[in-house]
Protein backbone atom coordinates (compact mmCIF):
# COMPACT_ATOMS: atom_id res chain seq x y z
CA UNK A 1 0.00 0.00 0.00
CA UNK A 2 1.15 3.03 -0.86
CA UNK A 3 1.98 5.12 2.37
CA UNK A 4 3.17 8.76 1.32
CA UNK A 5 4.13 10.56 -1.46
CA UNK A 6 6.90 13.06 -1.46
CA UNK A 7 8.68 15.61 -4.29
CA UNK A 8 11.30 17.91 -3.82
CA UNK A 9 12.90 20.48 -5.71
CA UNK A 10 16.87 19.87 -6.55
CA UNK A 11 18.81 22.73 -8.57
CA UNK A 12 22.18 23.06 -10.43
CA UNK A 13 23.28 26.66 -11.46
CA UNK A 14 26.34 25.54 -13.35
CA UNK A 15 24.61 24.95 -16.49
CA UNK A 16 23.91 28.41 -16.95
CA UNK A 17 26.21 29.64 -20.03
CA UNK A 18 25.79 27.29 -22.07
CA UNK A 19 22.32 27.64 -24.02
CA UNK A 20 20.66 25.88 -26.72
CA UNK A 21 18.99 27.83 -29.60
CA UNK A 22 15.69 28.36 -27.81
CA UNK A 23 17.47 30.00 -24.72
CA UNK A 24 19.49 31.88 -27.72
CA UNK A 25 16.33 33.31 -28.99
CA UNK A 26 13.55 33.30 -26.60
CA UNK A 27 14.67 33.95 -22.75
CA UNK A 28 17.57 33.60 -21.17
CA UNK A 29 18.45 29.91 -19.98
CA UNK A 30 17.52 28.76 -16.38
CA UNK A 31 19.39 27.10 -14.23
CA UNK A 32 19.26 23.12 -14.09
CA UNK A 33 15.76 22.17 -11.82
CA UNK A 34 14.34 18.45 -11.76
CA UNK A 35 11.37 17.88 -9.09
CA UNK A 36 12.14 14.43 -7.83
CA UNK A 37 9.77 12.21 -6.40
CA UNK A 38 9.89 9.43 -3.53
CA UNK A 39 6.68 6.70 -3.39
CA UNK A 40 6.89 5.19 0.61
CA UNK A 41 5.22 1.97 0.83
CA UNK A 42 4.00 0.65 4.06
CA UNK A 43 5.94 -2.41 3.89
CA UNK A 44 9.18 0.15 3.77
CA UNK A 45 9.89 0.31 0.24
CA UNK A 46 11.02 3.61 -0.80
CA UNK A 47 10.79 4.05 -4.88
CA UNK A 48 12.53 7.14 -6.99
CA UNK A 49 11.24 8.78 -9.76
CA UNK A 50 11.87 12.57 -11.77
CA UNK A 51 9.57 15.27 -13.05
CA UNK A 52 10.66 17.62 -15.96
CA UNK A 53 10.88 20.76 -14.26
CA UNK A 54 11.93 23.54 -16.67
CA UNK A 55 10.76 26.55 -15.43
CA UNK A 56 7.73 24.79 -13.61
CA UNK A 57 9.27 23.25 -10.95
CA UNK A 58 7.03 24.87 -7.87
CA UNK A 59 3.74 23.77 -10.31
CA UNK A 60 4.90 20.76 -10.34
CA UNK A 61 5.68 19.89 -6.98
CA UNK A 62 2.49 21.72 -5.67
CA UNK A 63 -0.02 19.20 -8.10
CA UNK A 64 2.22 15.93 -6.69
CA UNK A 65 1.64 17.03 -3.07
CA UNK A 66 -1.78 18.05 -3.24
CA UNK A 67 -4.10 16.38 -6.19
CA UNK A 68 -1.81 13.50 -6.88
CA UNK A 69 -0.86 12.80 -3.52
CA UNK A 70 -4.56 12.29 -2.52
CA UNK A 71 -5.67 10.31 -5.24
CA UNK A 72 -2.98 7.39 -4.95
CA UNK A 73 -2.23 7.09 -1.08
CA UNK A 74 -3.33 3.98 0.41
CA UNK A 75 -3.77 2.72 -3.73
CA UNK A 76 -1.89 -0.98 -4.17
CA UNK A 77 2.09 0.25 -5.16
CA UNK A 78 1.84 -2.62 -7.71
CA UNK A 79 -1.33 -2.04 -9.46
CA UNK A 80 0.89 0.78 -11.85
CA UNK A 81 -1.92 0.82 -14.94
CA UNK A 82 -4.48 1.34 -12.37
CA UNK A 83 -2.77 4.06 -10.68
CA UNK A 84 -1.53 5.99 -14.01
CA UNK A 85 -5.36 5.56 -15.39
CA UNK A 86 -6.77 6.85 -12.17
CA UNK A 87 -4.29 10.11 -12.07
CA UNK A 88 -4.71 10.73 -15.73
CA UNK A 89 -8.30 11.04 -15.68
CA UNK A 90 -8.78 12.58 -12.34
CA UNK A 91 -6.61 15.44 -14.38
CA UNK A 92 -7.79 15.73 -17.91
CA UNK A 93 -9.24 18.87 -17.24
CA UNK A 94 -6.44 20.56 -16.64
CA UNK A 95 -3.40 18.32 -17.84
CA UNK A 96 -3.46 16.06 -20.62
CA UNK A 97 -0.17 17.61 -21.65
CA UNK A 98 2.40 19.46 -19.32
CA UNK A 99 2.36 19.81 -15.99
CA UNK A 100 0.24 17.25 -14.95
CA UNK A 101 2.15 14.33 -17.13
CA UNK A 102 5.12 15.44 -16.30
CA UNK A 103 4.20 15.37 -12.59
CA UNK A 104 2.38 11.70 -13.74
CA UNK A 105 5.63 10.87 -14.70
CA UNK A 106 8.10 10.61 -11.63
CA UNK A 107 5.26 9.12 -10.10
CA UNK A 108 5.11 6.36 -12.46
CA UNK A 109 8.70 6.02 -12.66
CA UNK A 110 8.58 5.94 -8.51
CA UNK A 111 6.35 2.80 -8.63
CA UNK A 112 8.23 0.66 -10.96
CA UNK A 113 11.62 1.10 -8.82
CA UNK A 114 9.43 -0.07 -6.03
CA UNK A 115 8.23 -3.12 -8.70
CA UNK A 116 11.88 -4.16 -9.07
CA UNK A 117 12.92 -4.14 -5.45
CA UNK A 118 10.25 -5.80 -4.53
CA UNK A 119 10.76 -8.94 -7.66
CA UNK A 120 14.55 -8.06 -6.59
CA UNK A 121 15.41 -8.00 -10.16
CA UNK A 122 16.83 -4.83 -12.06
CA UNK A 123 13.86 -2.76 -14.12
CA UNK A 124 15.23 -3.67 -17.91
CA UNK A 125 15.24 -7.26 -16.90
CA UNK A 126 11.72 -6.73 -15.20
CA UNK A 127 10.34 -5.07 -18.45
CA UNK A 128 11.62 -7.94 -20.58
CA UNK A 129 15.41 -7.14 -21.30
CA UNK A 130 16.71 -7.46 -24.62
CA UNK A 131 20.65 -5.83 -23.60
CA UNK A 132 22.18 -4.64 -20.59
CA UNK A 133 24.02 -1.83 -22.09
CA UNK A 134 22.52 1.25 -24.56
CA UNK A 135 25.09 2.60 -26.88
CA UNK A 136 24.61 6.48 -26.03
CA UNK A 137 25.32 9.46 -28.49
CA UNK A 138 26.56 12.73 -26.90
CA UNK A 139 24.89 16.19 -26.89
CA UNK A 140 27.19 18.90 -26.56
CA UNK A 141 27.73 21.58 -29.31
CA UNK A 142 25.85 24.21 -26.98
CA UNK A 143 26.53 28.00 -27.99
CA UNK A 144 28.63 29.52 -24.88
CA UNK A 145 30.03 32.84 -24.86
CA UNK A 146 33.43 30.85 -23.57
CA UNK A 147 33.58 28.09 -26.36
CA UNK A 148 35.15 29.14 -29.22
CA UNK A 149 35.55 26.59 -32.76
CA UNK A 150 38.84 25.55 -31.31
CA UNK A 151 36.87 24.75 -27.78
CA UNK A 152 34.20 23.33 -30.08
CA UNK A 153 36.78 20.78 -32.01
CA UNK A 154 38.64 19.77 -28.14
CA UNK A 155 35.08 19.29 -26.87
CA UNK A 156 33.60 16.71 -29.53
CA UNK A 157 37.39 15.09 -29.68
CA UNK A 158 36.81 14.45 -26.12
CA UNK A 159 33.80 12.52 -26.92
CA UNK A 160 35.03 10.06 -29.34
CA UNK A 161 37.95 9.61 -27.19
CA UNK A 162 35.73 7.95 -24.42
CA UNK A 163 34.46 5.58 -26.94
CA UNK A 164 31.36 7.20 -28.30
CA UNK A 165 29.84 7.03 -31.96
CA UNK A 166 27.64 9.45 -31.70
CA UNK A 167 27.45 12.98 -31.04
CA UNK A 168 24.99 15.86 -31.69
CA UNK A 169 25.53 19.34 -32.09
CA UNK A 170 23.37 22.68 -31.08
CA UNK A 171 22.16 24.74 -34.02
CA UNK A 172 19.51 27.72 -34.53
CA UNK A 173 21.26 29.64 -32.14
CA UNK A 174 23.61 31.35 -34.88
CA UNK A 175 23.95 32.16 -38.54
CA UNK A 176 23.10 28.68 -40.95
CA UNK A 177 26.72 29.31 -41.91
CA UNK A 178 28.05 30.25 -38.71
CA UNK A 179 26.08 26.55 -37.63
CA UNK A 180 27.90 24.43 -41.30
CA UNK A 181 31.42 26.38 -39.96
CA UNK A 182 30.50 24.82 -36.30
CA UNK A 183 29.60 21.32 -38.08
CA UNK A 184 32.54 21.41 -40.15
CA UNK A 185 35.23 21.70 -37.47
CA UNK A 186 33.42 18.81 -35.31
CA UNK A 187 33.47 16.80 -38.82
CA UNK A 188 37.03 17.40 -39.34
CA UNK A 189 37.17 16.49 -35.06
CA UNK A 190 35.77 12.95 -35.11
CA UNK A 191 36.00 11.93 -38.32
CA UNK A 192 33.93 10.10 -41.19
CA UNK A 193 32.88 6.78 -38.72
CA UNK A 194 31.05 8.95 -36.08
CA UNK A 195 27.58 10.02 -36.53
CA UNK A 196 26.29 14.05 -36.51
CA UNK A 197 23.25 15.09 -35.37
CA UNK A 198 21.54 18.29 -35.18
CA UNK A 199 18.89 19.91 -32.78
CA UNK A 200 17.22 23.08 -33.35
CA UNK A 201 14.80 23.20 -30.25
CA UNK A 202 11.96 24.34 -32.15
CA UNK A 203 13.31 27.49 -33.63
CA UNK A 204 13.01 27.59 -36.95
CA UNK A 205 10.24 28.57 -39.14
CA UNK A 206 9.21 25.83 -42.20
CA UNK A 207 10.91 27.63 -44.85
CA UNK A 208 14.08 28.32 -42.92
CA UNK A 209 14.08 24.28 -41.29
CA UNK A 210 13.11 23.17 -45.23
CA UNK A 211 16.21 25.65 -46.30
CA UNK A 212 18.96 24.11 -42.90
CA UNK A 213 17.67 20.57 -43.73
CA UNK A 214 19.00 20.66 -47.53
CA UNK A 215 22.51 22.08 -46.21
CA UNK A 216 22.12 19.07 -43.78
CA UNK A 217 21.77 16.59 -46.54
CA UNK A 218 24.72 17.91 -48.28
CA UNK A 219 26.96 17.62 -44.80
CA UNK A 220 25.72 14.02 -44.55
CA UNK A 221 23.55 14.91 -40.79
CA UNK A 222 22.57 12.02 -39.15
CA UNK A 223 19.22 13.01 -38.14
CA UNK A 224 17.60 16.72 -37.54
CA UNK A 225 16.00 17.37 -34.40
CA UNK A 226 12.96 19.04 -33.61
CA UNK A 227 13.34 21.62 -36.86
CA UNK A 228 10.33 23.23 -36.19
CA UNK A 229 7.19 24.00 -33.40
CA UNK A 230 6.11 20.60 -31.92
CA UNK A 231 2.46 21.38 -32.88
CA UNK A 232 2.90 22.05 -36.84
CA UNK A 233 2.48 18.21 -37.39
CA UNK A 234 1.56 18.52 -40.78
CA UNK A 235 4.18 21.12 -41.77
CA UNK A 236 6.80 18.59 -39.88
CA UNK A 237 5.26 15.70 -42.41
CA UNK A 238 5.71 17.43 -45.35
CA UNK A 239 9.72 18.44 -43.73
CA UNK A 240 9.96 14.77 -43.44
CA UNK A 241 8.73 13.47 -46.96
CA UNK A 242 11.16 16.63 -48.44
CA UNK A 243 13.97 16.02 -46.74
CA UNK A 244 16.81 12.59 -47.35
CA UNK A 245 17.85 13.54 -43.97
CA UNK A 246 16.00 12.38 -40.88
CA UNK A 247 13.53 13.90 -38.97
CA UNK A 248 13.68 13.42 -35.48
CA UNK A 249 11.38 14.14 -32.41
CA UNK A 250 9.68 15.78 -30.80
CA UNK A 251 10.43 15.32 -26.94
CA UNK A 252 8.31 18.53 -26.48
CA UNK A 253 5.44 15.97 -27.27
CA UNK A 254 3.51 13.88 -24.14
CA UNK A 255 1.72 10.36 -24.15
CA UNK A 256 0.91 7.93 -26.40
CA UNK A 257 -1.88 9.80 -28.31
CA UNK A 258 0.67 12.84 -29.33
CA UNK A 259 3.51 10.51 -30.33
CA UNK A 260 0.95 8.06 -32.34
CA UNK A 261 -0.03 11.61 -33.97
CA UNK A 262 3.21 12.17 -35.44
CA UNK A 263 3.73 8.96 -36.56
CA UNK A 264 0.39 8.28 -38.06
CA UNK A 265 1.03 11.18 -39.83
CA UNK A 266 4.47 11.01 -40.99
CA UNK A 267 5.82 13.96 -39.27
CA UNK A 268 8.73 12.48 -37.89
CA UNK A 269 11.47 9.45 -39.01
CA UNK A 270 12.79 8.68 -35.51
CA UNK A 271 10.36 9.19 -31.93
CA UNK A 272 12.26 10.80 -29.22
CA UNK A 273 10.43 10.47 -25.99
CA UNK A 274 11.61 10.39 -21.84
CA UNK A 275 10.64 8.94 -19.11
CA UNK A 276 10.54 12.61 -17.34
CA UNK A 277 7.60 14.19 -19.23
CA UNK A 278 6.34 11.57 -21.43
CA UNK A 279 3.62 9.60 -19.26
CA UNK A 280 6.54 7.85 -16.98
CA UNK A 281 7.89 4.36 -17.66
CA UNK A 282 4.71 2.77 -18.07
CA UNK A 283 3.64 5.62 -20.73
CA UNK A 284 7.59 5.05 -22.94
CA UNK A 285 6.95 1.72 -22.95
CA UNK A 286 3.91 1.89 -24.86
CA UNK A 287 4.78 4.66 -27.28
CA UNK A 288 8.01 2.24 -27.67
CA UNK A 289 5.42 -0.44 -28.60
CA UNK A 290 3.61 1.53 -31.26
CA UNK A 291 6.73 2.72 -32.75
CA UNK A 292 7.87 -0.77 -33.42
CA UNK A 293 4.51 -1.62 -34.97
CA UNK A 294 4.47 1.02 -37.00
CA UNK A 295 8.13 0.72 -37.94
CA UNK A 296 9.95 3.84 -36.41
CA UNK A 297 13.18 3.72 -34.76
CA UNK A 298 13.10 5.23 -31.33
CA UNK A 299 15.43 7.23 -29.63
CA UNK A 300 15.15 8.03 -25.64
CA UNK A 301 15.85 11.86 -24.85
CA UNK A 302 17.63 13.14 -22.00
CA UNK A 303 18.59 16.14 -20.49
CA UNK A 304 18.33 16.55 -16.70
CA UNK A 305 19.36 14.57 -13.79
CA UNK A 306 20.74 11.11 -13.19
CA UNK A 307 17.33 9.43 -12.18
CA UNK A 308 15.61 10.23 -15.68
CA UNK A 309 18.77 8.96 -17.08
CA UNK A 310 18.57 5.77 -15.62
CA UNK A 311 15.20 5.05 -15.97
CA UNK A 312 15.58 6.15 -19.42
CA UNK A 313 18.41 3.61 -19.92
CA UNK A 314 16.02 0.71 -17.94
CA UNK A 315 13.05 1.09 -21.13
CA UNK A 316 16.03 1.73 -24.32
CA UNK A 317 17.43 -1.70 -22.70
CA UNK A 318 13.44 -3.33 -22.41
CA UNK A 319 12.90 -2.01 -25.95
CA UNK A 320 16.26 -3.32 -27.77
CA UNK A 321 17.17 0.25 -28.88
CA UNK A 322 20.43 0.60 -30.86
CA UNK A 323 20.84 4.57 -29.40
CA UNK A 324 19.94 6.72 -26.37
CA UNK A 325 21.12 10.34 -25.48
CA UNK A 326 23.21 11.48 -23.11
CA UNK A 327 25.39 14.11 -22.04
CA UNK A 328 29.08 14.40 -20.35
CA UNK A 329 28.97 18.40 -19.30
CA UNK A 330 29.43 18.66 -15.88
CA UNK A 331 25.91 18.50 -14.16
CA UNK A 332 25.83 17.31 -10.28
CA UNK A 333 22.23 16.06 -10.52
CA UNK A 334 23.34 13.52 -12.87
CA UNK A 335 27.18 12.98 -11.49
CA UNK A 336 26.60 13.32 -7.70
CA UNK A 337 23.18 12.76 -6.57
CA UNK A 338 23.53 8.76 -6.73
CA UNK A 339 25.70 6.96 -3.85
CA UNK A 340 26.63 4.73 -6.79
CA UNK A 341 28.27 5.78 -10.33
CA UNK A 342 26.84 5.91 -13.63
CA UNK A 343 29.26 3.92 -15.45
CA UNK A 344 30.22 3.46 -19.38
CA UNK A 345 32.23 1.27 -21.39
CA UNK A 346 33.23 1.91 -24.99
CA UNK A 347 30.71 4.65 -25.96
CA UNK A 348 28.18 2.48 -23.51
CA UNK A 349 26.11 3.00 -20.48
CA UNK A 350 26.05 -0.18 -18.47
CA UNK A 351 22.75 -0.95 -16.35
CA UNK A 352 23.85 -2.30 -13.39
CA UNK A 353 21.92 -6.02 -11.87
CA UNK A 354 20.74 -4.39 -8.78
CA UNK A 355 17.12 -4.34 -8.54
CA UNK A 356 14.69 -1.41 -9.29
CA UNK A 357 16.55 1.33 -11.35
CA UNK A 358 19.74 0.13 -9.23
CA UNK A 359 20.65 3.28 -8.00
CA UNK A 360 20.31 4.91 -4.43
CA UNK A 361 19.95 8.85 -3.70
CA UNK A 362 22.39 10.26 -1.14
CA UNK A 363 21.20 10.69 2.20
CA UNK A 364 22.16 14.40 1.77
CA UNK A 365 20.87 15.31 -1.33
CA UNK A 366 18.01 17.31 -0.14
CA UNK A 367 20.62 19.99 1.46
CA UNK A 368 23.21 19.41 -1.03
CA UNK A 369 21.20 20.34 -3.77
CA UNK A 370 17.39 21.52 -2.51
CA UNK A 371 16.38 24.92 -3.92
CA UNK A 372 16.16 27.84 -1.43
CA UNK A 373 12.41 28.79 -0.34
CA UNK A 374 10.90 25.77 -2.53
CA UNK A 375 7.34 25.59 -1.46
Amino acid sequence: MIKEVNSYVLMYEGINDERDALAVKAFAEHPMEVVVVTVETSDGYVGVGESLAYGCADSVKSLLDTTIRSLVREEDEEHIEGIWNKVYRATLRYGRRGIAVAALSGLDTALWDIMGKKARKPLYKLLGASQDRVKCYVTGGYYSPHKDLERLREEVSHYVKAGFKGVKVKIGGSTLENDMTRLKVVREAVGDDVNIAVDANNVFSYDEALKVGRRLEEFGAWFFEEPIQTDLVDRSASLASQLEVPIAGYETAFTRWEFYELMRRGAVDIVQPDVMWSGGVSEVMKIGALAKTLGYPIILHYSASAISLIANAHVAAALGNQWQETHLRRNMLRDELFKERIEYEDGHLLLPDRPGLGFTLREDFVETFGRKNTH
